[in-house]
Formats: structure tokens, C-alpha cells, sequence
């Protein structure tokens, strides 16, 4: 870590222009992400390329999720050493791009006439392309890092979420159009021009971040083999129940998580009525709440620990999933009409479902990196590190096997209920966590 910047540090040009690139960055990555979102629109696209099988929803999103996850497990320590981590990001960047053209081709090209073909492509294709937002990772944080003032971070993501999830929060609403008779594009078009819109803002958001000006940081002397660092967190896990309890929370968070959000959509399509032209409103609902409760969380965070924020994200979570068991035990009273679709009660209720997964996904997400930062002292950080990623890899692929249990036949509620009382136990995990900050500071790693 680099030492705290001071005022003249804080005011020199490099950094005025880091956090102005960096908010545009932001901004059009969560629009991007939003016109293809792993929780709503790709399970949507999955259904009308493969027809309403769930294990194609569990394959795609699975791809998705792998690729997140073994690029830092192998570049936490080796970037300890480098003393530009910059150009990482260049190269992840250019493999993001390349991967998304190939998906957008796939979808043009392929996805009418041979659609096993442009399935396994595009499945290939986000692999690539997450894997590549994997690598690019490390170095991002370490530019932000060393480039923005600590008193100036919680503005400049705050700024990220607000108006990514503005633009975000307006793309739901143009995917609702593509998606519906208005538009006049019908399958595999509308999902062409979807993903070549989707393509366009990810060169936006990796172009604005190209020329982000690096500072000097620390560099470590010499980096631990991936063998040592996982057998030493392997000890750590043995040896400190904090961080087993820490551990086992991540494994919840993943497995409430695989076993429900994927597979909202094709539930809703074949129990609930909803429309493919809906999906644009749950994209609308769940990025809003995405962005806007990180303001909430940020603040549950500074003033009560990151423990609290677990609790109460892992609570939203519980209570989104509990909703969703509860729509078909409800009557499908209508509520009127909104932008030319009709919405009855349950449908209404599955709105809010997509807002509090949302919610609860960015609050679980900045609580889990920021207490596991806080937990691991700096100089072990890697060791620390290398476990969190190993241990929740295997769970990527947690989708594909939710689609064979809820099988063609369409079993989603066992699955839901499995997912609920992953949510309660995870909840009860978060609960068993102890705060790092004031009297329970002890409860923090040892420094080495």
C-alpha cells in the first residue's frame, strides 16, 4: 500500500484527471454490464437461443462467473513485484473488447440458423471476457490507489454508481422497447443490436481508463508460489475461526446466489406470465437498487463496520428470495398497464424481487472485499487473498447444477427453497462475524 497522499498530492493534475476518467469509466461499465446483465438479460437470451431448458441458463451463467475468479488467484502475488501494473490493464482491455465483438458476431452471425453454435461461442466469448476483466482488476485498484486520496474515494465511486446507474437505470427502459412489437426487431436481431450497443459502451468505459496516469508504489521484493500461498491459507483457515467463519460466509453468499438469481427469468416466464419486453424493468429494478443502496451501504459501512452491512445485504437478499416463494401462492389481481404491459400482482411482487438482488448484490460485494481488506494485514494480504478466490471458485459452476435439479420439467421452487435457507444460513454467518473496528479490533489477523 502506498502511504497516505497529502494535500499537495492530492491537488496535483494527475489526480484531477484520474478521478475524471475514472467516474466516465465507471459510468459506461455499469451501463455496459446492464444491456447484457448475467442476472436478467443473458438468462432472457439463453431461454430464446436454447428454448426454456434451465440447464442452458446454468451453463451461460456459470461461464460467466468463472472467468472472475482464477485471474486474481494467480496475479495477486506476481503484481506485488511489478512496478507498472498498468499495462495489464491495456491487455485485459483489448481481450474485453475482442471478446465482446466475437459474442455481438456470434449473436449476428450464428444465433438464427445455428444456435448450439452460437451458444457454445458466446458462452466462450464471456469466459474470455470476464477473465479479461479478472486480469484488469488488480491493476485498476492499484491506479485508483495510488492516485486517489483515501478522502476522496467514497465520492469518486459514489459519483460511479450514481451516474452509471442513471444510464443504466434509462437502458431498462430502451431494452423494454427492443424487446417488445414496437421496436419491429424479432429474434436474434434485437439481441444483435443489444449486444453491438453493449460492445460500444465497453470501448467507452476501457478507452476513458487507457491513459490513467500510474504513480510510483511500493514494490515487494519477492512474491510466494501459488502452492505456498494456498497451503498457508489453508492453515490460516484451520487455525483462525474468524476466518473460517469469514470463509464459510463467501461460500453462502455463492451458493443462495447459484441457486436462485439465474433463474428468475426463466421462472417468471413459465409460472408468471412475464414477457420477454419485462425484462427491460427487471434490468430498470435491479440496477437502481444496485447503485443507489451503494450510498446506503457506504454508510452502514463508515459508521457501523462491515460487518453490519453483511448482516443487513444478507437480510435483502433473504427477504428477495423468501418474495419470490411467495408470488405463486398469490392471485394474479391485475394492476393496470405501464408502458403498454400489463402487470398483475405477482409480476409487481417480482419487480421487487430484481431491486433487493440487486441491493444485496452490491452491498454483499463491497462488504465481503472490504472486511476481508480489513481482516488481512498487508503483508500476508496475498496468502489471505489466494484462499477467498480458491475456495469460492468451484461455486461459479453452482448454476449448471441448479439447471439439472429444476430439470426441463421446471422444478424451480425446490431450488428457491434450497436457495432460502442458504440465504438464512448465510445471514446467520455474517451474524457470527465479529466487528474489526473499536473494542473487537483484536479479533483482526496478526501482522504477519
Amino acid at each position: 500500500m502506498s502511504p497516505p497522499m497529502s494535500a499537495d498530492a492530492s491537488s496535483k493534475p494527475y489526480v484531477r484527471r484520474n478521478f475524471k476518467i475514472g467516474v466516465i469509466n465507471g459510468s459506461f461499465w455499469l451501463l455496459a454490464r446492464a444491456l447484457t446483465d448475467p442476472d436478467t438479460v443473458l438468462p432472457a437470451f439463453a431461454v430464446a437461443l436454447m428454448g426454456d431448458n434451465p440447464l442452458y441458463v446454468g451453463l451461460l451463467v456459470s461461464m460467466v462467473n468463472a472467468g472472475w475468479f482464477w485471474p486474481p488467484l494467480l496475479m495477486t502475488s506476481a503484481m506485488a513485484t511489478r512496478k507498472r501494473r498498468h499495462p495489464y490493464y491495456k491487455v485485459s482491455a483489448v481481450a474485453r473488447v475482442a471478446a465482446m465483438l466475437c459474442a455481438w458476431s456470434a449473436v449476428y452471425f450464428l444465433a438464427g440458423e445455428h444456435p448450439v453454435a452460437a451458444f457454445i461461442t458466446i458462452s466462450l466469448s464471456y469466459l474470455a471476457f470476464t477473465s479479461g476483466g479478472g486480469i484488469g482488476l488488480i491493476p485498476f485498484l492499484s491506479v485508483v490507489t495510488d492516485s486517489i486520496p483515501p478522502e476522496r474515494r467514497g465520492r469518486f465511486f459514489a459519483m460511479r454508481f450514481f451516474f452509471g446507474g442513471l444510464m443504466a437505470f434509462g437502458a431498462g427502459f430502451w431494452i423494454k422497447w427492443l424487446f417488445s412489437d414496437e421496436s419491429g426487431f424479432v429474434f436474434p436481431h434485437n439481441y444483435a443490436y443489444l449486444f453491438g450497443v453493449a460492445t460500444a459502451a465497453t470501448v467507452v468505459a476501457l478507452l476513458a481508463w487507457w491513459d490513467a496516469h500510474e504513480p510510483e508504489h511500493k514494490v515487494e521484493t519477492r512474491s510466494l508460489p501459488l502452492r505456498i500461498q494456498l497451503l498457508r491459507g489453508l492453515r490460516r483457515v484451520r487455525t483462525r475461526p474468524g476466518f473460517m467463519r469469514f470463509i464459510a460466509s463467501r461460500l453462502g453468499m455463492s451458493i443462495a446466489y447459484g441457486l436462485v438469481v439465474p433463474f428468475l427469468v426463466p421462472y417468471a416466464y413459465a409460472n408468471l406470465g412475464m414477457t420477454e419486453a419485462m425484462v427491460g424493468f427487471a434490468v430498470a429494478s435491479r440496477v437502481i437498487c444496485y447503485s443507489m443502496f451503494n450510498i446506503l451501504w457506504s454508510r452502514l459501512s463508515a459508521r457501523y463496520g462491515n460487518r453490519a452491512l453483511l448482516i443487513a445485504a444478507g437480510t435483502v437478499n433473504l427477504t428477495g428470495i423468501v418474495l419470490v416463494l411467495i408470488t405463486p401462492l398469490l392471485p394474479a389481481i391485475p394492476l393496470g398497464t405501464l408502458m403498454g404491459l400489463h402487470f398483475d400482482l405477482r409480476l409487481a411482487l417480482l419487480m421487487l424481487v430484481f431491486g433487493s438482488v440487486g441491493a444485496a448484490s452490491s452491498g454483499q460485494g463491497t462488504g465481503q472485499s472490504a472486511y476481508l481488506l480489513e481482516y488481512a494485514p498487508e503483508r500476508t494480504r496475498p496468502v489471505y487473498l489466494a484462499i477467498y478466490y480458491f475456495m469460492a471458485f468451484p461455486l461459479a459452476f453452482l448454476p449448471v447444477a441448479t439447471g439439472l435439479l429444476i430439470g426441463a420439467s421446471g422444478n424451480y421452487v425446490p431450488a428457491f427453497i434450497l436457495g432460502a435457507a442458504a440465504a438464512l444460513i448465510n445471514v446467520v454467518m455474517y451474524a457470527s462475524l465479529r466487528r474489526l473496528r473499536g473494542s473487537d479490533e483484536r479479533d483482526a489477523a496478526p501482522v504477519s
